[in-house]
């Protein structure tokens, strides 16, 4: 009898060893593949936003040298708003593990940014057009350069926040022990 049970538990506390380790693999790769999914659909978004915010910032920056008339970038603008509203929808839609949310909130602010940046340099290049003296000129100057302006930092600060994201590890399991607490 002895010699039966004895062979039995070790079988047992086996069994239970290679279940635990199993378990803390699986989760250990769960992991692994949430942040993975993070970094790819933070490269997405900074992939289907850059192009626009240079193209945008070359057409403004033209418009504000008066290398262009300022209404001749106006449905580029238009264009840029639609296209960097449906990318803020995208950026909310990232999912983001725990430890990256902050950095997903970020990139979603960013774009917010380049959207007011837009409707600044839309508002200048209006102002620009409609030839009202002066005052309206400088306004119009000052709205365009500060858009411009804005909208290069909230292309830099998206680039940096997917960097960032790219560079964010799997918690351990003990670090997730940690944050659960």
């Amino acid at each position: 009898m002895g010699a039966i049970i004895l062979p039995l538990l070790l079988a047992l506390l086996l069994l239970y060893v290679l279940v635990y380790f199993a378990r803390a693999a699986g989760q250990a790769l769960a992991r692994s593949r949430e942040v993975t999914r993070f970094q790819f659909e933070a490269k997405a978004l900074l992939a289907q936003v850059d192009p626009i915010l240079e193209g945008l910032a070359t057409r403004t920056d033209s418009a504000r040298r008066q290398l262009i008339p300022p209404d001749e970038i106006l449905p580029d603008l238009e264009n840029g708003t639609t296209t960097l509203e449906a990318a803020r929808a995208t950026a909310d839609r990232i999912s983001a593990p725990q430890h990256g949310r902050v950095l997903r909130d970020a990139m979603g602010e960013d774009v917010d940014r380049a959207i007011r940046a837009v409707a600044m340099i839309q508002h200048g290049c209006q102002q620009a057009s409609s030839g009202y003296g002066r005052g309206a000129e400088l306004e119009a100057q000052t709205a365009v350069k500060r858009g411009y302006l804005n909208l290069l930092h909230a292309r830099e600060s998206l680039a940096s926040h997917v960097a960032e994201a790219v560079r964010l590890e799997p918690l351990t399991t003990r670090a997730v022990r940690r944050a659960r607490m």
